[in-house]
């Protein structure tokens, strides 16, 4: 019976290979391109784009919003979900679903239920060997079941503003509703640039596992980018990090953070073939970091300057603002480009996952092209001035700030060290896998909306991907 339904998932595995690979063919022509800068030359992938992770900036792609299976670089979101929420020592514990729940050829570290291993090792043995039991159980450990972690990739990618996924489990294995874009990939490449732990994992070019039943000496894993791994005809200097994937269904799929010059690139290649994914890889990064650079937007567009446009469109009040951005305030131009010829545009119609204090999308363009997007935050807390302060509730002001300042450097030095151990160790743990909720409960209050409303606007959200995937699949 076993050998019969493997047979029955492997015909429907080429099936589903070849009717993708249909689609992709008539979508050729129909699907948008990104309007982008020239470009590298010719690209093999199907969809494929290299965007500037300080600026946001697309300054190449093709097919960049196009629904594709992105097998294992699915993994590049579950390692960013578990850094963010887990300890590097916490001990993870295989499930016996964890270890049997993937499909025949599955790649795997060879674990068995019951067994153990860090966290910090089932990274290296996800991002390193793409180990799918890995995957799975690390799901488990973060969210308590796969479907609940997927539940927590989706929250997480729409955070960062991904705009085509749907995650149905931490591995990429084969599902048919596991789909992404090129686009959306470069965003979870971009916020993984300012992840450290991640940039260190990457960074070393093997790992030795502690003893399993399975490998009782200890399983060595080997980073699988051969861009990132030295010695090889791929091997790039300017690469820091990514990720490989592969399955029938998707093709080879690839994603490369590479650094040169003080500038950081992410390009994403999908529906590609075996090795022109890293060919294709090259030649966009050759072009992204050849072609532009980044330059201080405040020279367009200074602070003083978008807050009298905020206050003018009544955004925000007078007298009690703080503006930034939420990211150092760039913008990616070609060589020689004009500045007074770039273009600015604001959006007040914020998404429910825009961060805790965005009052506005600020999207700048030159010639057409989007050269930098950037979410503007006002710190609303009102501060009042001593002056206006009475001289008798200035003494008692005082006062009260000297007895204060006493009473909290007591409070530090004899119980300081106690609170921050305990906050390290396991308050910030527990903090940490509320914040998502915790994010979005401030963003309804600030934005005055209800949680029915919130939850409508998400009804809506996921029949508009319904009806996008519907239209794919008829093309």
């Amino acid at each position: 019976m076993l050998f019969k339904l493997n047979i029955r998932q492997t015909y429907l595995r080429i099936a589903g290979a070849f009717l993708l690979s249909l689609a992709f063919l008539i979508r050729g022509g129909l699907v948008c391109r990104a309007d982008t800068w020239g470009g590298p030359g010719d690209i093999n992938a199907g969809a494929a784009i290299v965007m500037d992770a300080d600026t946001r900036a697309i300054l190449y792609g093709k097919d960049i919003h196009a629904h594709c299976y992105p097998a294992s670089i699915t993994k590049l979101l579950t390692a960013l979900i578990v850094i963010e929420n887990c300890s590097m020592d916490e001990t993870v514990t295989f499930s016996q679903r964890a270890v049997t729940d993937l499909e025949p050829g599955a790649v795997t570290a060879y674990m068995t239920e019951g067994e153990q291993l860090s966290v910090e090792e089932c990274l290296y043995a996800l991002l390193f060997m793409s180990a799918n039991d890995v995957a799975n159980a690390l799901a488990e450990h973060v969210a308590g079941s796969i479907e609940a972690f997927a539940d927590m990739m989706n929250e997480r990618a729409l955070e960062l503003g991904c705009e085509d996924s749907n995650f149905r489990n931490p591995s990429g294995l084969t599902d048919s509703e596991h789909i992404t874009s090129a686009y959306d990939m470069a965003l979870i490449a971009s916020a993984l640039f300012e992840n450290e732990k991640f940039l260190e994992i990457e960074s070393s070019d093997s790992y030795k596992l502690s003893p399993t039943e399975k490998v009782p000496s200890g399983l060595t894993v080997t980073i699988g980018h051969r861009m990132l791994r030295g010695g090889n005809t791929y091997s790039d200097d300017r690469a820091v990090g990514g990720k490989t994937g592969f399955t029938t269904a998707s093709g080879n799929t690839l994603v490369t953070m590479a650094e040169e010059g003080g500038r950081r690139l992410c390009a994403v290649v999908m529906m590609d073939t075996n090795p022109q994914h890293y060919l294709d890889t090259d030649k966009m990064l050759d072009f992204g970091f050849g072609g532009f650079e980044n330059v201080d937007a405040s020279q367009v567009l200074g602070m003083d300057a978008i807050e009298d446009r905020l206050l003018l469109d009544t955004v925000i009040k007078e007298g009690q603002n703080d503006i930034s951005t939420d990211r150092e305030f760039l913008i990616s131009l070609p060589y020689g480009a004009d500045l007074s010829q770039v273009s600015t545009d604001f959006e007040y119609n914020l998404s429910a996952y825009a961060p805790e204090d965005a009052v506005a999308r600020l999207s700048l363009s030159y010639e057409g092209h989007t050269c930098g997007n950037y979410y503007i935050l006002n710190d609303r807390t009102p501060i009042i001035s001593i002056e206006a302060i009475p001289p008798a509730a200035k003494v008692a002001v005082g006062v009260s700030v000297v007895a204060v300042a006493v009473g909290a450097l007591v409070f530090v030095l004899v119980t300081g060290g106690a609170a921050y151990h305990t906050h390290e160790v396991r308050e910030e743990e527990k903090s940490r896998r509320r914040r998502a909720a915790r994010r979005r409960r401030y963003r309804l209050e600030s934005m005055g909306i209800s949680e029915e409303e919130f939850e409508e606007e998400l009804r809506r959200y996921k029949e508009k991907y319904e009806g996008r995937k519907k239209q794919d699949h008829k093309l």
